[in-house]
């Protein structure tokens, strides 16, 4: 019997129109853009272009990252690295408000998958349901709150650091549930179906017409499911849970 379903949130849930990375990247690229704004209005003084080649830089520093050991977000990281190499430094308050600067075009930019509502709306009614990102906790929830989702969503658990398997286990012990009566649903093969199935977690891939790094298309792992329409998941978790 499934006691709990979880879901990815980036390109599971939400998805962001004729994606690329390239246009990925153009939005944080706006979000420097008042970034450098707010820095001048707070009475800092730079080269402009020296600091978005130092962006932009230590950017593809933590990208790499990203695809060979980690996915995560590697926000402050980048931000940090970037204003220490310009010399310019700033208070804990002024830090946030960069990193919100940072984030604003990107999160404006995400919108649900169709049906997203309707069929979370339905699953909720049965199960609790739980997001497992690697986003920040920032980020997740502004993503939500804009989304007009936060409501159907008992858990998140960000930061995750996903494939590692602690997340999933983390789901496990707050729903007092052993792992084959969990569901996880994410579009990413590695970072959330291998990990789940690992742990014994019955897995949904929400096939997007590509994987996001592409050799994971390479990959053999299979999940229990395969959709790629979202409100195919309420008649996949009644299959499931037979």
């Amino acid at each position: 019997m499934i006691k709990g379903i979880a879901f990815d949130l980036q390109f599971t849930l939400v998805h962001l129109k004729d994606f690329t990375l390239d246009k990925w990247f153009e939005l944080f690229n706006e979000g420097f853009e008042q970034v450098m704004i707010y820095l001048k209005e707070e009475g800092f003084e730079f080269d402009e272009r020296k600091l978005f080649l130092t962006l932009k830089r230590k950017r593809n520093k933590f990208f790499a990252i990203t695809i060979t050991r980690e996915q995560k977000y590697f926000t402050d990281e980048i931000l940090n690295e970037t204003f220490l190499a310009r010399g310019i430094k700033l208070n804990p308050e002024q830090f946030s408000r960069c990193v919100e600067l940072y984030h604003a075009p990107e999160i404006a930019a995400w919108v649900p998958y169709p049906n997203v509502h309707e069929t979370l709306q339905v699953l909720s009614k049965k199960y609790p349901l739980a997001i497992i990102t690697n986003a920040t906790r920032y980020v997740n929830d502004e993503i939500l709150k804009k989304t007009e989702m936060n409501d159907f969503f008992q858990v998140s658990i960000t930061d995750a650091l996903k494939p590692r398997h602690e997340p999933f286990l983390r789901f496990k012990q707050i729903l007092s549930a052993e792992t084959p009566e969990l569901v996880m649903v994410g579009d990413d093969i590695k970072a959330d179906i291998e990990p789940a199935i690992n742990l014994g977690m019955k897995t949904i891939h929400a096939y997007r017409g590509y994987e996001y790094l592409k050799h994971h298309a390479e990959l053999s792992i299979k999940a229990d499911k395969k959709i790629e329409r979202f409100e195919e998941i309420v008649d996949v978790v009644e299959e499931l849970n037979q």
